[in-house]
């Protein structure tokens, strides 16, 4: 999706994946490889380096808890900037830009100049974890819904947790790692089983991926500690039961290898 096209520069807003380069897509390195200014964030994989077209101005512009080395606001004001010059602008963020990425105040500001952009698609942090538990956040009869929360602000925002009284599906807490007794302990007050698996997955979609797993009454007790300082993910759902149980999720009218060979 793009907007109308101007004389001026223009800005892509590349989704660069959890982790290594090798999870971008080709349209995303593409436009990096082609860029005249890059502006990246925090925890983008070293990996990234050996596309950056060495002609490219490259700035950081990293924002992680309390350590903002660009505001939102600079941000703006810098796509801009280089846009109006005419500049080939690459806006690099981790995951996929669409969630929790700050697109949409990014793509305000150059609407407000009439300043052309796109925006490439790319892989979530949130079904990277999964993927490399090798668990599907949906499954037939047991979770057919998803909600996607910002921890940095759910716990001061009443209005984040409608709707989650006995929610039937798997919930997913994205920057909540620093935090997981009080979300914890909201959750099982807003009616979902304290029995429930969490699963705290650090550095997804990476070499040092880690994976803590435990119930919602046992991380109300006692948390659920860090294993490194890179970024995490809270998973909450029965789908994560086999976790738990150390044996692999069962489903029902799934066909035994044998059925199936017998049909053949």
């Amino acid at each position: 999706m793009s907007s109308n096209k101007t004389e001026q520069g223009f800005v892509s807003f590349v989704s660069g994946g959890p982790g290594p380069v090798d999870l971008l897509t080709l349209r995303g390195k593409s436009r990096i490889e082609s860029a005249e200014v890059i502006l990246y964030d925090a925890l983008l994989d070293p990996s990234f380096l050996s596309i950056f077209p060495e002609s490219a101005q490259i700035l950081y512009v990293g924002k992680r808890a309390k350590e903002h080395y660009r505001t939102q606001s600079e941000i703006n004001s810098l796509l801009v900037e280089f846009a109006t010059q005419g500049k080939r602008v690459v806006r690099l963020k981790g995951g996929d830009t669409s969630i929790f990425g700050r697109l949409s105040e990014e793509i305000q500001s150059l609407e407000s100049f009439g300043i052309d952009y796109e925006v490439v698609p790319g892989v979530s942090s949130v079904t990277a974890g999964a993927s490399d538990l090798g668990i599907s956040l949906t499954v037939r009869g047991l979770s057919r819904q998803i909600i996607i929360l910002d921890g940095h602000t759910i716990l001061e925002d009443e209005r984040s947790w409608m709707g989650m009284e006995n929610f039937p599906g798997t919930i997913v807490i994205l920057m909540g790692s620093q935090k997981t007794k009080e979300l914890a302990e909201r959750l099982i007050q807003k009616g979902v089983s304290e029995n429930t698996p969490i699963v705290l997955s650090e550095n997804v979609g990476k070499s040092n991926v880690t994976h803590t797993v435990s119930t919602l009454a046992n991380t109300m007790l006692n948390g659920i500690e860090k294993q490194s300082k890179g970024p995490g993910i809270l998973y909450v759902g029965e789908v994560f039961r086999s976790l738990l149980q150390g044996e692999r999720l069962v489903l029902d009218e799934v066909p035994s290898p044998s059925s199936i060979l017998e049909s053949l």
